[in-house]
């Protein structure tokens, strides 16, 4: 196997994914690159969204992930132990292709695309990319009734309906048991939520990346309830759509590679030089490729 672990983190609505992830990232810091979940919506505010179908929007979520695996495969096949990125290892997804998998298959949308077409994507387009990597999923579990009791039952945003349908929930439910485990590249962990605080929660994923040589040397705390806004973010936040377009803050803003990054729960802004914007790993990756490549060039050891 080549380059760093790459844990995702999936389940469905109200597992505590998010919650998860909100203090996970923040302990790991650089010692991990975090890929937050794609977002077709964040755009900003004004411009032109092309209409798109349930069917479209599926295979753009697959072509994400599809591009991410891309994007670390070349990463792994230029990887030297002792470069940057090996050093971090860890690779953080939230979420990777079961989420859309699980969406197609659960919603049964008319005008979507077929689950059998969507899983075919997944099989000839981007399984391929993860043979030779360490690609390990956490999947968090929960019952419909413990989702709709942990979120107050009621969307903040209308955008958000569908999330709360009891029948969408089950069915979310029974794909993560009965159909994802098949469709890792390895045995996922499953733990199931229900009875479990979020620090213990945390601590069954932290005993899983201790296996995987991604000690965490500092004991990560369950994030806090409902953060701010940064005042640093808010002008972006806003731009972007606000709370319809990323959901609410999951952490406050921490530093992270070289600059400083607040999580949201569908999305993460980045600020470094002045400048703030959506955050992007991809600009790591493609940095971090063409230093080694100029270093190669160079005669210099990676």
């Amino acid at each position: 196997m080549t380059g760093p672990t790459i844990l995702a983190i999936e389940g469905p609505p109200g597992a505590g994914k998010t919650t998860l992830l909100g203090a996970l990232v923040p302990a790991l810091l650089d010692r991990a690159l975090f890929f937050p979940e794609p977002n077709i919506k964040a755009r900003p505010v004004g411009s032109t969204r092309p209409q798109i179908t349930t069917a479209s929007e599926t295979l753009w979520y697959l072509r994400q992930e599809k591009c991410r695996a891309q994007a670390l495969r070349r990463t792994g096949s230029t990887a030297q132990h002792a470069d940057p990125l090996t050093d971090a290892h860890m690779v953080v997804c939230d979420r990777n292709h079961l989420g859309v998998l699980a969406y197609t298959w659960a919603a049964r949308r008319s005008d979507g695309l077929p689950y059998a077409k969507a899983v075919a994507y997944y099989q000839r387009h981007i399984a391929p990319l993860y043979t030779e990597a360490d690609q390990r999923t956490v999947i968090l579990q929960v019952s419909a009734g413990a989702s709709l009791e942990r979120r107050g039952g009621l969307p903040s945003h209308p955008r958000w309906r569908q999330w709360y349908d009891r029948g969408l929930l089950e069915r979310l439910a029974e794909f993560y048991i009965d159909k994802a485990p098949a469709l890792c590249p390895h045995p996922p962990l499953i733990i199931q939520t229900d009875p479990l605080t979020p620090e213990t929660v945390l601590s069954l994923v932290a005993e899983e990346l201790s296996t995987h040589g991604a000690t965490l040397h500092v004991t990560p705390t369950a994030a806090p309830p409902q953060p701010a806004v940064d005042d640093r973010f808010t002008d972006q936040h806003a731009a972007l759509g606000g709370t319809a377009a990323l959901g609410e803050p999951i952490t406050a803003a921490f530093a992270y590679r070289g600059g400083l990054m607040q999580m949201f729960q569908l999305a993460s802004l980045f600020r470094s030089d002045g400048h703030t914007r959506l955050w992007d790993p991809y600009q790591v990756l493609e940095s971090h490729t063409a230093d080694l490549h100029e270093h190669r060039l160079m005669g210099v050891p990676s």
